[in-house]
């Protein structure tokens, strides 16, 4: 039985090694509980609060708009909302909201839509979206355009049976006039042959109404009618959707997959950087190389910053391969800034030299380094979505992430990058960042034991 002597021994350093239980127990549990509620509203079935809401304004506030609009609400995985505390949306409202995030679609129904429907004429829809949030406004776009089809065509059909039912009535009306003729004529007939009775001079007169075949609608013709409206409706749309982006007012260009992806891994990988950082100052330690350094006149503050300063030139190294392979590889846009750009990699890199100075002033050997760092690392990835986006996830989990550097860090690129904003519109995501750096960096210097 000595290898049952043999396996239990390794079971207890298995079980008393931290890092070891870190990530065989801790990391997946701490994944699948992240991952569960922020893919809660992918999964979970039926409509309510898993419905997308779509904020609308009806500038029209006719009959025809009103009938789009109830259309709208019909369709499934979509809750309108038209107004909020202050009141009635208007325009430049919605506009604001899709801007800052909080909805990834808007609608605007316009002036003279009735009018111009009626009229046969073509009329546009406004829509303002969040480009970030590509892959949702996207199947909103299409839910939209949908619906547009729909209310087109049956308004179409419905005015073309009104059409052919005035023409029933018109004719009807036709054929009980000249019934109503006729008949008056052979009254005034009987009338005369009673006159030639009464004075002995009946002559038998011939009376005749003439039988006209009634006016009935031709269907087949109708029905061909109606298949070649219908298809020139969706071949050429009377009702279309002009789509804009919130913060610009521009034609939208959607986002390509390196817009969207680039950014978010390279946010994920840039704090892989701490797992580095803390076996760096370990082995020093542990090999007595700081106590040496530091019986020299240096301080521990120089020590400190000569160990942090590689960390964070390789951090902008990493990122800087990891948009040139995007841009140079695959032609992705480096968006509309480049010193914004340049804001949030310095702020990004030195959010993550600091916390890897702080698990370096923490933990205390390999194996809870090794276990810790990826356990923040991939938390704080799934946290702050650069697993799955923001968007998608409940209300909850997007306000917890705002307690991760990576959810700040990945707005500010994709504020650059897809949404087309500038310098001064990523400067709170780069102060932010920069003050979380600044906290991991105090509580790292407090901490901080270079003897062992």
């Amino acid at each position: 039985m000595q290898w049952w002597a043999i396996a239990k021994k390794d079971i207890r350093i298995m079980l008393k090694d931290p890092g070891a239980i870190v990530v065989l127990f801790m990391l997946p549990l701490m994944l699948i509980t992240i991952m569960s509620f922020a893919l809660m509203p992918v999964f979970q079935g039926g409509g309510g609060d898993e419905a997308i809401a779509l904020p609308i304004v009806d500038q029209d506030q006719t009959e025809d708009s009103i009938k789009f609009i109830k259309l709208l609400e019909d369709t499934e995985g979509i809750r309108l909302e038209t107004e909020n505390n202050e009141g009635d949306f208007t325009e430049k409202q919605v506009r604001k909201l899709v801007s800052d995030g909080e909805y990834p679609f808007a609608l605007v129904i316009p002036n003279e839509f009735g009018e111009k429907i009626k009229a046969g004429e073509k009329i546009e829809l406004i829509s303002y979206e969040d480009p970030a949030q590509a892959n949702m406004t996207s199947i909103i776009g299409r839910a939209i355009e949908g619906v547009a089809q729909a209310f087109e065509v049956e308004y179409i059909v419905t005015r073309m049976v009104e059409n052919q039912v005035t023409k029933i009535k018109e004719n009807v009306t036709n054929e009980i006039s000249k019934v109503e003729d006729g008949y008056k004529k052979y009254i005034a007939n009987l009338t005369n042959q009673l006159n030639a009775l009464t004075n002995n001079q009946f002559e038998p007169i011939s009376i005749e109404v003439d039988a006209q075949e009634g006016g009935e609608p031709d269907l087949t013709l109708l029905k061909e009618e109606l298949v070649n409206t219908a298809k020139l409706s969706l071949n050429d749309p009377r009702v279309t959707i002009g789509t804009y982006s919130a913060s610009e007012g521009d034609v939208v260009e959607r986002p390509d997959a390196f817009q969207q992806n680039v950014p978010g891994y390279t946010v994920m990988y840039a704090f892989f950087i701490i797992m580095y950082a803390g076996r760096s100052f370990l082995n020093e330690r542990n090999d007595g190389t700081f106590r040496r350094v530091l019986s020299a006149p240096v301080d521990h503050w120089q020590l400190f910053i000569g160990k942090m300063i590689p960390n964070y030139f390789i951090g902008i190294l990493q990122v800087v391969v990891l948009f040139a392979f995007g841009h140079f590889v695959f032609g992705m846009s480096l968006g509309s800034s480049f010193s914004g750009l340049i804001l949030i990699t310095l702020a990004l890199v030195w959010a993550s030299s600091c916390l890897g100075m702080l698990i370096a002033a923490i933990f205390k050997t390999d194996s809870q380094i090794s276990g810790w760092s990826v356990l923040l690392a991939l938390t704080l990835a799934a946290l702050g979505g650069t697993m799955v986006p923001l968007f998608i996830m409940p209300d909850m989990m997007q306000n917890i992430a705002l307690i991760t550097p990576h959810a700040w860090a990945l707005t500010g690129y994709q504020d650059i990058l897809v949404r087309g904003l500038g310098f001064k519109d990523v400067i709170l995501d780069g102060l932010v960042l920069f003050g979380f750096g600044f906290v991991f960096l105090f509580v790292s210097l407090w901490k901080m034991n270079y003897e062992k």
